[in-house]
């Protein structure tokens, strides 16, 4: 039941009016140039909310102040003992449209990952009392996926410590779940078809699908011994292999290439990694940075045959060597291939997919009327750097879903989460924020070589991402971010600290 309501030229920031959706009265704020809905009437003894008061986000009820939170609802102070409801609202131009449908009574979630673990246990906390439906190819709750290329490959983590929540956890919250694949998904009737054949159409749907590692289309790819390191069943088949090798080769010098690479190594195989750059991840984190990782790897026994791609794989009953294109050999008991991953939307109908396979979405996740997408699948607006993403982040992911899920129980915002994610090389751990996709200039500032750094990257004079090894300046960053205060790049030219939890300090008492 979505209806236009107002001119965003009709109200200020401070002011609110009465506007009427499906004949019922609503309330319409605006609040720091954002539009909000609620009912109109406090819920304590019927105080008529549009003569109330409103200061910032806080509506104050005219009869007995019992204070709401118009942003989402929530009861800030009493008499009320319940908050008020918070409906929908879309800017489109200048047309402002308030959305005052039911709350759904069932939520089927499409997969079984990191945005979808933190969407059910929003909906939760978000007071969501339907049937929430978790579907998923994997016998498995959510599991720590992050791990499985770092400690539990290196034979230093148990599965059972895996899992994000026990199976308790889910029985008592009464999340249910479906192990199955799902063939299609009509985002215009939110119809899901799975793949014995039955159909179900939820009052609202979240695709966090996430992603398929890519395959070399090369002879011999499909024998025995050749691995992808995606699920959790992938991580147990490939560690029970290492457990019996001596010798490695990593296809792929990626991100989960060679923290698989790191792990092995740590477990005591002769491991080379190959791959068709002269440095590892030179695109995404520049050369420098490459170099640091490549030679901390260097350090403790990892080969590297970069430059190269593979040719064939070679075995009989299972894979013995890996051919290179310049006719080296490489000796292989076990073979990991890590040459990136493409999102799983094969089976969405009914929108057009970008060019890469991903779900444009709006600023709240919305793909269409009833259906949300998250984490790997989904490609935004980012926020802060105005490049519209595709990001495949595991906290992103999850930060995805809790903003889909709140959105979804009708109080949720435009999404203004700061990208973030960590990688591990035997000792060396780097935190990388921001989105970066476009630098034109890596800054560094501290000392590469003796691996204590933070590499900033930059579009002209401003500061897209960063990374390096200053766990603290790469937190100062995030949040520096997520307030609109980072430095102009110029400013960090030259220097030797960027010193940014300084000018968070700063920013913050300003801002208090």
């Amino acid at each position: 039941m979505e209806e236009r309501v107002a001119s965003t030229k009709d109200l200020t920031d401070g002011q609110m009016m009465t506007v009427l959706v499906g004949g019922e009265k609503v309330l319409l704020a605006r609040v720091d140039g954002q539009f909000y809905a609620t009912s109109d009437r406090c819920p304590h003894w019927g105080g008529p909310l549009p003569e109330g008061t409103l200061c910032g986000p806080r509506l104050l009820c005219p009869w007995h102040k019992a204070t709401f939170d118009v942003r989402s609802g929530d009861l800030l102070e009493p008499p009320a003992l319940d908050g008020i409801v918070a409906f929908r609202v879309r800017v489109d131009g200048d047309d402002v449209y308030v959305d005052r449908s039911e709350e759904p009574r069932l939520v089927a979630i499409i997969g079984g990952g990191a945005a979808a673990a933190a969407a059910v246990e929003e909906l939760r906390q978000e007071c969501f009392v339907g049937r929430i439906l978790m579907i998923s190819p994997e016998d498995s709750w959510p599991y720590d996926r992050p791990n499985l290329s770092k400690d539990f490959l290196a034979g230093e983590l148990e599965a059972s410590l895996l899992p994000l929540r026990s199976p308790e956890f889910y029985e008592e919250h009464a999340i249910e779940r479906i192990v199955g694949r799902v063939v299609e998904l009509d985002v215009t009737t939110r119809t899901i078809t799975l793949e014995d054949g039955s159909t179900l159409t939820p009052d609202a749907a979240l695709v966090a699908s996430g992603a398929r590692p890519r395959r070399l289309a090369v002879p011999g790819a499909e024998l025995p011994g050749i691995f992808t390191l995606r699920s959790l069943e992938d991580g147990e088949a490939l560690t029970s292999a290492a457990g019996k090798a001596k010798r490695a080769v990593v296809v792929g010098a990626s991100f989960i290439g060679m923290e698989a690479a790191a792990s092995l190594v740590r477990r005591g195989l002769d491991v080379t990694v190959v791959g068709p750059g002269s440095t590892p991840f030179a695109s995404v984190l520049g050369e420098v940075v490459g170099r640091v990782v490549q030679a901390c790897h260097a350090e403790h026994g990892t080969r590297f045959a970069l430059g190269r791609e593979v040719k064939s794989f070679v075995g009989d009953t299972a894979v013995q060597a890996v051919e290179l294109d310049d006719g080296t050999t490489l000796h292989a008991d076990v073979v990991v291939v890590g040459i990136g991953v493409e999102p799983a939307t094969n089976f969405v109908r009914g929108v057009e997919l970008d060019s890469d396979g991903g779900l444009p979405v709006d600023e709240n996740l919305s793909v269409s009327p009833g259906v949300w997408a998250a984490g790997d699948v989904a490609r935004y607006r980012e926020p802060h750097t105005g490049s519209d993403v595709r990001i495949e982040h595991w906290r992103l992911a999850e930060q995805h879903g809790r903003a889909a899920a709140a959105d979804m129980a009708g109080r949720g915002r435009r999404f203004a989460g700061v990208p973030f994610f960590w990688t591990q090389h035997f000792d060396l751990e780097l935190g990388y924020a921001g989105a970066g996709q476009g630098w034109e200039e890596v800054v560094m500032v501290g000392d590469p070589a003796a691996r204590d750094f933070t590499a900033f990257y930059a579009s002209g004079d401003r500061l897209l991402a960063a990374c390096g090894t200053q766990a603290d300046e790469i937190s100062a960053f995030v949040e520096l971010m997520r307030m609109g205060a980072l430095p102009a790049a110029g400013a960090l030219r030259g220097r030797q600290s960027a010193d940014l939890p300084s000018l968070l300090a700063q920013d913050a008492g300003e801002a208090r």
